[in-house]
């Protein structure tokens, strides 16, 4: 028997095809090397017991031909015994199916906590209450079961019911067939053979089965296996109709190139190009939805890949839309290639991923990415006819009322931007010749707080574009960033003023009033400017102030 580990297989991002389009030929159809190694072992999973296990692959037009190494942890290897017995003991005859994602990170030698199993012969729910019930039998615990009942008013969705299985939380549901209307990406779902489930899903990657009752792989599309093994985002049935059906799935193809480093298809490219796709994404798909598979794009280890995909596809404006009136005709000339722009920043921005981390109380990836994506509409405003022709930002406008991001997103984006004009000309003076004003370079690391490296990071950005020197711009941002340590300001936003609001009013025997909060900031100014200053010297200096 030929045995082809497929977990082995793996698509170095390094070697990424910036040209994204692949068309398999017969002679790559035919070229499947043999890797002779086991599955690699995830060094995120490391102190997790694992058990290599030999499964069978079978193909829908051709018998086994073929065998693959994959691991499983204790818990899963428990979790697919007692099933068995569930089925055995209670003589239901039901076939038992891991599908999708389980499955293609399992062959790509990663672990995976998303276990969807797939029913052929009974619903969820009763299933899941045979599982409880043989877990009551062996005197293990059992969790309450839930279910999410078909919607009438949505779909004809089948119940999919949840279950929690020693550690682990797993999802039944019955092998389903979806019908699609003209005007919602919410299909109609009846229960369908595994043939007719393989072909229902996005991707052909994630098509493929796990059959637990024969130990075997099953790739019912005849593509899942060698799409896997050659890198290739393609999907089961014809691309434009796979994405006339629910063109989410356009989004979804290239969260999964980026993420996994693979090529994508020449036909679905084409489609998820054309035009009647576009309008479909529009009409069918709601902005949260987009909003939910770009959160996806941004977690991967290299994001600018999804934006340069978004903008070959040409859908940066389903992402990020600008306002359709209200802006004036300077901006729309100066922001006819902002979409390109905001690639480029992008791009650079993911090499900056990390740089600073050591001085980091939070994880910043997201807010630096997405303040490079609005460099290049940093600024701007529009007159906003929903709100009474009120002056906007349009960052507000893309953020808020189109994409529906969070608005501690548009807060945070929009606080590194505002931090990172003010502090360039810092950058700049220090980097020319060792300037360095305390109180200043103090009030932005103080008003940016946690974000400060983010701030710091976008300036470089904004420099790198311009110069194209890398190594020049990280000297210079260590440089910079030591420079903050030296002076003592990383926390700086938790600083205590030496006087507080009480005692500055018994100083200067005044009641409250708006006065106060202005001398409040004097306060931490002079701090900043004489951080080796006493409670007392404060005091004094307060004193020579003529407050209003």
């Amino acid at each position: 028997m030929d045995i082809r580990p497929i977990s082995k297989i793996e698509k170095s991002q390094d070697g990424y095809d910036r040209l994204y389009f692949h068309k398999q030929t017969t002679s790559e159809k035919e070229k499947l090397s043999p890797m002779q190694s086991s599955a690699p072992i995830n060094n995120n999973d490391h102190q997790k017991p694992h058990e290599t296990i030999k499964v069978s692959i079978y193909y829908s037009n051709e018998k086994e031909s073929e065998s693959v190494d994959i691991r499983l942890t204790e818990s899963e290897i428990q979790l697919f015994k007692e099933l068995m017995h569930v089925i055995r003991d209670s003589n239901c005859g039901t076939t038992l199916r891991v599908a999708g994602g389980w499955v293609r990170d399992k062959l790509r030698g990663e672990d995976s906590n998303d276990i969807d199993i797939t029913l052929d012969n009974m619903m969820g729910e009763s299933f899941a209450e045979l599982v409880n019930k043989h877990l009551s039998s062996k005197h293990h615990q059992t969790h309450r079961i839930g279910v999410i009942q078909s919607n009438p008013e949505q779909s004809k969705h089948l119940e999919t019911a949840t279950v929690k299985v020693f550690d682990m939380w797993i999802d039944f549901v019955n092998l389903r067939s979806e019908t699609y209307t003209d005007t919602s990406r919410i299909p109609e779902i009846s229960i369908g053979t595994p043939l007719q489930d393989a072909l229902r899903r996005d991707l052909t990657i994630n098509s493929l089965f796990f059959n637990i009752n024969e130990n075997r792989i099953e790739d019912f599309t005849g593509n899942g296996i060698n799409d896997l093994r050659d890198g290739i985002i393609r999907t089961p049935l014809p691309s434009l109709t796979t994405f006339l059906d629910d063109p989410l799935r356009v989004f979804r193809s290239i969260r999964f190139a980026s993420r996994l480093g693979f090529k994508i298809d020449d036909e679905l490219f084409k489609a998820g190009s054309d035009s009647i796709v576009k309008e479909a994404i529009k009409s069918k798909i709601s902005h949260e939805r987009i909003a939910k598979e770009f959160d996806g794009m941004l977690s991967a280890k290299k994001p600018y890949l999804s934006v340069e995909l978004i903008n070959k596809f040409g859908l940066f404006d389903c992402l990020f839309s600008l306002p359709t009136s209200g802006l004036d005709e300077i901006y729309i000339e100066q922001l006819m290639n902002s979409n390109i722009d905001s690639e480029s920043y992008c791009r650079i921005a993911n090499d900056w991923i990390g740089k600073g981390k050591e001085f980091e109380e939070i994880d910043t990836k997201r807010q630096v990415i997405l303040s490079a994506l609005m460099l290049p509409f940093h600024g701007i405003q529009f007159k906003n006819a929903n709100k009474k022709n009120r002056e906007m930002s349009i960052i507000h406008y893309m953020f808020i009322e189109y994409i529906k991001f969070s608005n501690k997103d548009y807060e945070d984006v929009s606080l590194i931007l505002e931090c990172s004009e003010q502090l360039t000309k810092h950058i700049i003076n220090y980097n020319s010749n060792g300037g360095f004003n305390r109180k200043e370079i103090g009030l932005i690391i103080h008003k940016s707080a946690q974000l400060w490296i983010s701030v710091i990071i976008i300036s470089f950005i904004k420099r790198q574009l311009k110069q194209d020197d890398n190594n020049t711009n990280l000297t210079d941002f260590f440089n910079f960033v030591n420079a903050i340590k030296e002076h003592d300001l990383i926390g700086v936003w938790n600083i205590k003023r030496l006087l507080n609001g009480k005692q500055v009013q018994d100083l200067l025997k005044r009641k409250p009033g708006t006065w106060l909060a202005p001398v409040i900031q004097l306060i931490l100014e002079w701090q900043l400017e004489n951080p080796t200053k006493t409670e007392q010297d404060c005091k004094d200096w307060l004193l020579t102030l003529d407050i209003k």
